[in-house]
């Protein structure tokens, strides 16, 4: 059931490949498939084929056996989101007192299932927190700068 205003994630394991490679690309300069199969915690060949089905939906331009992961624009693009959704999560959690391993992995889990509305809201939570306003206040008047 379609919720209003609710824009229903792509898909959870594309944005979890997205990010990785992301991550991977800004700290290596290149991805490479066995490096992408030991941060997510699966088989090459498991990557491998879904990095074909990313290559399918245009996302990424992947051509086996040559070693080639890239982004595509809309790729860049969505990948960009998905990890800037789970900084700001990961920021809220640890303003709120969660241990920076719990946020990580509940900001993780997170990011992929709530709206865009309440992820704007959660982020101005987090703004008003860092600009040292009180929980209560902040609450209050989410949409106030």
């Amino acid at each position: 059931m379609e919720r209003p205003g609710f824009m229903k994630r792509k898909s959870y394991r594309d944005d979890e490949y997205l990010e990785a490679i992301l991550i991977l690309k800004e700290r290596r300069g290149e991805v490479r498939v066995k490096d992408l199969a030991s941060v997510l915690g699966v088989k090459p060949p498991s990557v491998v084929e879904y990095l074909e089905k990313l290559a399918e939906k245009g996302l990424i331009v992947y051509q086996k056996g040559r070693g080639v992961i890239d982004f595509t624009d809309r790729g860049l693009q969505r990948a960009r989101e998905v990890f800037r959704r789970h900084q700001v999560l990961k920021r809220l959690l640890t303003l709120l007192g969660v241990r920076e391993e719990v946020a990580e992995e509940d900001a993780c889990s997170i990011e992929h299932v709530i709206s865009d509305e309440t992820f704007v809201a959660l982020e101005r939570l987090a703004e008003c927190l860092e600009r040292g306003g009180d929980v209560v206040g902040c609450l209050r008047s989410p949409r106030a700068s």
